[in-house]
């Protein structure tokens, strides 16, 4: 596992720290290196919250006050097996960027059945039985069918937050980007952009 930064409240709690110390000595700069908290860390990839916290570290070091940070206990470190670089979108997940996708074309009707169909009766084993029991694939939607649409249980939440939106805690954000790569996994060589989810059952169902 590769060591990020702390996790958010603790750099937090440092930031605060260093600040008190800035503001009692001359440090240069004036102030330390912003901490990416709260929106900033759910917008922001691993790379970049790795580069802040080294900023803030070599910040400490210039400024006599390295004591501050150099013993935070492991277990309050963000740490990953594989650091994320991609630019962080809107939804918290890679930026969609027209030029670093090839043109895709639409699946015939006969395909597409028989991706629905994989979907349909092996859901439970692509999605865990978890969401399967609070959801079901209904139709693919778009010009180019890349859009599903997923029937879910209006008064159930989804580990990743909302039905409309993500969560900002990153391990929570992964559990929809997991069901999303299993369902391109199951219907390949099709994929999918985007998963829709509705709380009508009067949506038609895939033909």
């Amino acid at each position: 596992m590769k060591r990020i930064c702390p996790n958010p409240s603790t750099w937090n709690e440092i930031f605060k720290k260093l600040t008190m110390h800035s503001k009692a000595n001359q440090c240069k700069p004036p102030e330390p290196p912003k901490p990416l908290i709260l929106a900033g860390w759910a917008y922001s990839n691993d790379i970049e919250k790795m580069h802040r916290w080294e900023n803030t570290m070599q910040w400490a070091n210039n400024n006599d006050c390295i004591e501050l940070i150099s013993s935070i206990p492991e277990d309050q470190f963000y740490c990953v097996e594989e650091p994320t670089s991609y630019t962080v979108g809107p939804m918290g997940g890679p930026m969609y960027r027209s030029w670093d996708y090839e043109t895709k074309e639409c699946p015939t009707s006969v395909a597409l059945e028989q991706y629905f169909m994989t979907l349909f009766t092996k859901w439970s084993e692509i999605v865990g039985a978890d969401i399967a029991n609070i959801t079901h694939p209904m139709k693919f939607t778009g010009a180019k069918a890349r859009r599903l649409l997923v029937y879910a249980k209006e008064n159930c939440l989804p580990p990743w937050g909302e039905w409309t939106y993500l969560s900002n805690e990153k391990l929570k954000r992964r559990t929809f980007t997991k069901m999303r790569a299993a369902i391109n996994k199951a219907i390949s060589p099709h994929e999918i952009d985007h998963v829709d989810f509705t709380h009508e059952r009067s949506a038609e169902p895939n033909a």
